[in-house]
Order: C-alpha cells, then sequence, then structure tokens
C-alpha cells in the first residue's frame, strides 16, 4: 500500500515508502540534514534512516557553520522549500565548509533556479514531490560517483614529513594511524602542508578558508589552530610542526 508523506501545503513529499535494500552497507554514511520545518525534517529522516544513512537534522540558521565545522557529514541535503533565488545563497555557505556531495531539495521547478544552484555547486537538485525510490538512487549514486572520484583522484595525496593528506577523501594519516578533523581542520592543515616553509597569514587564511575579512581580534583561527596541534599531538607526529609567527600568521615547517 503507497503511503505518501505531505509537505506543508498537503502535497506528498515522496510518492511511495519502498524500503532500499542496500541499507546495511550505508550504516556508515552520515547525512547533515538542513531543514526548517518539522514536518518534512521527520519525513525525509525517516525515509533516509529505512535506507539505513544515519541522519543529522539542523535548522537552516547562522549555526550551520558550527554544524558543517564540528561533524565529518558525508553529505548536505538543503531543503529550501518555497524559494526565490537570493534564498540560493546559503549554498555558497556551506561550500565554504563542505566540498562533499551537496543535494538541494525545493517545491520550486524553476529552470533560473536550477542554473544558478548548480553555479553555486549543488550537485543535485530534486523537485517535490518525488518517488522515494528516485530519492534513494540519486543519493545512492552521488555517492558512488563521490567513491569513484576519491579512487581516480587518491594519488594526489599531500605528503609531508609523517603526515599525508588525501584531498579528496578528506583523510589524514600519520604513519600508518588515521587522524579524524573537521572539514576546516583538514582544509587548514592542507593549506599550510602546501606551503611549507611559508607564512600563512591570518588574512589570508580567513579569506581562504572562510570567505569573509579577519577583524584583527576574531580568534577562531587560533582555535582551531590549538585544535589541530593537540589532534596531531596525541597521535604522535614527530616531524612537522606548527609555529606561530607572531603578528602575522602560521608556518609549518617539518622537523628532519
Amino acid at each position: 500500500m503507497t503511503n505518501n508523506l505531505m509537505t506543508e501545503n498537503n502535497e506528498p513529499l515522496f510518492n511511495d515508502l519502498a524500503v532500499n535494500n542496500d541499507s546495511v552497507s550505508n550504516q556508515d554514511k552520515l547525512i547533515l540534514l538542513i531543514e526548517n520545518d518539522q514536518l518534512l525534517s521527520n519525513a525525509l529522516q525517516q525515509r533516509m534512516q529505512a535506507s539505513g544513512y544515519q541522519v543529522v537534522p539542523k535548522s537552516r540558521d547562522k549555526s550551520i557553520e558550527q554544524s558543517l565545522t564540528g561533524m565529518q557529514a558525508d553529505m548536505v541535503i538543503l531543503d529550501i522549500g518555497f524559494s526565490d533565488l537570493s534564498s540560493l545563497s546559503v549554498i555558497n555557505k556551506i561550500r565554504h565548509y563542505f566540498k562533499g556531495p551537496l543535494v538541494v531539495l525545493t517545491s520550486r521547478d524553476s529552470e533560473q533556479e536550477q542554473i544558478t544552484a548548480f553555479n553555486l555547486g549543488v550537485d543535485e537538485y530534486l523537485v517535490k514531490p518525488l518517488s522515494a525510490n528516485i530519492f534513494s538512487v540519486r543519493v545512492t549514486a552521488l555517492f558512488k560517483h563521490y567513491v569513484k572520484a576519491q579512487t581516480i583522484n587518491e594519488d594526489n595525496q599531500v605528503c609531508v614529513g609523517d603526515l599525508t593528506l588525501y584531498p579528496i577523501s578528506h583523510k589524514c594519516q600519520v604513519g600508518q594511524h588515521a587522524i579524524v578533523l573537521t572539514q576546516f581542520e583538514f582544509k587548514l592543515l592542507r593549506l599550510l602542508a602546501e606551503n611549507k616553509g611559508k607564512i600563512m597569514t591570518r588574512d589570508y587564511i580567513y579569506q581562504s578558508l572562510l570567505g569573509r575579512e579577519y577583524n584583527g581580534s576574531e580568534r577562531t583561527v587560533d582555535v582551531r589552530v590549538s585544535k589541530l596541534r593537540e589532534k596531531l599531538t596525541i597521535e604522535g607526529q614527530q616531524q612537522i610542526h606548527i609555529e606561530t609567527i607572531w603578528g602575522q600568521g602560521y608556518m609549518l615547517n617539518v622537523v628532519e
């Protein structure tokens, strides 16, 4: 029997609720769901959890930055509902911190909106109502695409001392030991590693990684560098050192 989940406008979100047979293989995938409407959020969680995914729901507010840098999400699903083009600016905000698969769900079948969304960095654009089976297939296909891209490009790793970074999969290793980093920590460490021996000013770091100017007093990056050093120390890395350059920024050096 078909069971439709309804949107706030009494339209079906999904046309069916068939369970994905690949649910066991999906259990290691964490999806960040950005949705303001509780009814829709519950419906989406039900669909994705039935397919085996782990789901973390989040409202679309100013704490998106904290959510993206505080977890290792494998995918972000953004429901923009009945939006106008200006609301798509949140995609820019997400892409400053997250490089993985990004899916937009919308009730607007607008060609211009789709073009804008894809130009801003969206990987998939789905219009409601949609089949639950199609939704699951699209999500699975997107994950497979990213895994394939990782396999092809994993040779482009960054190696400094006993540290190895894998830019596509965002994996970090010290020797044979993996270090779990947030998206921001990985990008910060990569920036420093790729510029070994060069001073990365706070102005440059803020512009490159946060997309805004350094105001001269904010300590966001300082706190992240401190946490990054702590994680590297705990894992016993001995060859790299993140040096604070007083009044300027940071520099990564290798101890031979």
